[in-house]
């Protein structure tokens, strides 16, 4: 336990402050406008404490005024970028324990270079592997990220999400793989198309259909079991290529 004269201590009085300040920070309650001073000192104030508070302000909507919602976290966010790459230690923390990446997954993309982020993101994917998971909603939010940093390595991250318990998962994951457009997915799409326990939904089956129709890719190697497994509106030409059929006129 502190003691009376640390409590009362200069160092005392500003860790208090530092502390009513994170939590005005992150109280849902408070107007944007009242909220603003105790930002201000955060922002003053620098350090890891203060910039983890800061953080906590993307974790929660300001339901009773939306532009006043997002000018307040473009404001927070606009000021994060400029602490530049000694923000990671407390970004990696919210990363770790925020339920809301959106904010801190932009500033990941906006400060750092391509290595820094992959090792972030390496290192959060690892607690939220393929498989079941009670709340999805993080890792589709780390998994949508992935996908917008594009490139054969994303692919290769995305794949085995291909086999996720949640169906939006593996949505989100074939969306981003033909976003993408390397063909390294072309075969596990494919796979996931014609396997052999195939539960596949009708949404997925149709989506990996419209995919190939978007990219043009062949189904080489699984002709015979993908022309079976076609839905109605779909069809595969002489050169192997997935077809929408044209609607009659």
């Amino acid at each position: 336990m502190a003691s009376l004269k640390s409590l009362f201590s200069k160092d005392g009085r500003k860790a208090r402050q530092l502390e009513k300040n994170c939590a005005r920070a992150s109280d849902y309650k408070i107007k944007p406008a009242d909220r603003r001073p105790s930002l201000e000192l955060l922002f003053d104030d620098g350090s890891e404490q203060a910039l983890g508070g800061l953080m906590k302000r993307f974790t929660f909507n300001y339901t009773l005024n939306q532009v006043a919602d997002e000018e307040e976290k473009d404001y927070i966010y606009q000021g994060l970028i400029s602490f530049g790459e000694s923000l990671l230690a407390p970004l990696k923390t919210h990363l770790k324990t925020s339920p809301v990446l959106s904010w801190g997954l932009r500033l990941l993309a906006g400060i750092f270079d391509e290595a820094t982020q992959w090792n972030v993101l390496d290192e959060l994917l690892e607690d939220y592997e393929p498989g079941y998971e009670r709340d999805p909603s993080k890792k589709l939010q780390l998994l949508s990220h992935v996908g917008e940093m594009g490139g054969e390595r994303a692919v290769k991250v995305l794949i085995p999400y291909l086999e996720d318990h949640d169906e939006n998962v593996r949505y989100t994951v074939i969306e981003a793989a033909f976003s993408i457009g390397d063909e390294v997915a072309r075969e596990p799409l494919l796979e996931m198309l014609v396997g052999d326990d195939n539960e596949i939904s009708l949404r997925l089956k149709n989506r990996i259909s419209e995919g190939f129709v978007e990219t043009g890719w062949v189904v080489k190697g699984y002709r015979g079991s993908v022309e079976k497994l076609l839905s109605s509106e779909f069809l595969l030409d002489s050169k192997g290529k997935i077809k929408r059929k044209k609607a009659r006129g």
